[in-house]
């Protein structure tokens, strides 16, 4: 899952007329505050650094109430590498993530609360902030990247789930079933298609766990978009907050469960499209379920 979240005064370097004045700082500077002020150079920003290296350019500060953890955010965004390189984005559409700030990268956590609804504005998020030493797709490992945020609406409620079920892929994955001899698998009433290896304990996860697992995840033509590469993972968000696939899906598996899931376009990412997921994409996973708990990890 990509698929599928996040003062002390500081001098920093500033462009202006394309000369830039380094002025005394009152931080250890990092490689990647090396990186951003390079960036920086022939841009007509003046981000503020916080302690931790995230840097936050405001444009519009929007209304006085601002998101927190718990809120589901609306909005247009775009991310891209310090060279460019557009890895994810709205593309000017407005949207609403089916999980709440928690669950995304911990620039955003920080830097998405400086914004009210209306807010406009940039984040730079060096890596330990963002996807740290794990390379993904068009994301090499250890990237600092730039947002451009625009906070249209953000609730504490979590928007219904859209499943529109007007195609069906069963065929699709009928065929693909029958081309790799696979056997097993179980369709149920939303298209979902969920095989057991090893059922694990009674006890199942519920959308409320946080879980601990072995995954990967990959397309119909083999290709591999995510996983953890064997090592366990913990996600700092529960179970209802990944795709729809899923929560319906790992349910079924207890502790030490194995299983794998074969998951629709509108149960996993619908039409929107990435490099390495595109547009109504059919998704397989492979999954072993560790352990999960109702604690949110580091609070046990």
């Amino acid at each position: 899952m990509k698929k599928l979240l996040f003062l002390a005064p500081a001098f920093f370097l500033i462009a202006c007329g394309g000369e830039a004045e380094e002025e005394e700082k009152d931080y250890i500077e990092t490689e990647y505050d090396i990186q951003i002020s390079e960036y920086l150079e022939d841009k007509d920003w003046d981000p503020e650094r916080e302690d931790n290296g995230l840097y936050i350019y405001t444009e519009v500060e929007g209304e006085g109430q601002k998101p927190g953890l718990q809120d589901y955010l609306t909005l247009k965004y775009e991310g891209r590498l310090l060279d460019g390189t557009v890895f994810d984005g709205t593309e000017g559409n407005v949207i609403t993530f089916p999980f709440p700030l928690e669950g995304l990268i911990k620039g955003w956590q920080q830097g998405i609360p400086h914004f009210g609804k209306g807010g406009k504005g940039k984040l730079i998020i060096p890596p330990d902030l963002g996807y740290g030493d794990r390379a993904g797709g068009p994301i090499p490992a250890n990237s600092v990247l730039v947002f451009d945020i625009e906070i249209v609406d953000f609730s504490p409620t979590a928007p219904a789930p859209q499943i529109d079920m007007s195609v069906d892929y069963s065929e699709e994955i009928d065929a693909y079933i029958a081309e790799k001899k696979l056997s097993g698998f179980e369709k149920t009433e939303t298209g979902l298609y969920v095989k057991i290896d090893d059922a694990g304990s009674d006890e199942k996860p519920t959308v409320e766990s946080y879980l601990t697992l072995n995954y990967e995840g990959y397309l119909l033509n083999g290709n591999s978009f995510d996983g953890t590469g064997g090592t366990p993972t913990t996600f700092p968000f529960t179970l209802g907050n990944t795709i729809l696939g899923w929560q319906e899906g790992i349910p079924n598996l207890g502790k030490g469960g194995k299983g794998s899931l074969i998951i629709p376009p509108y149960l996993g990412y619908g039409d929107r499209d990435s490099p390495e997921i595109p547009m109504n994409s059919v998704l397989v996973f492979d999954i072993e379920i560790i352990d999960f708990t109702d604690v949110a990890p580091g609070q046990n």
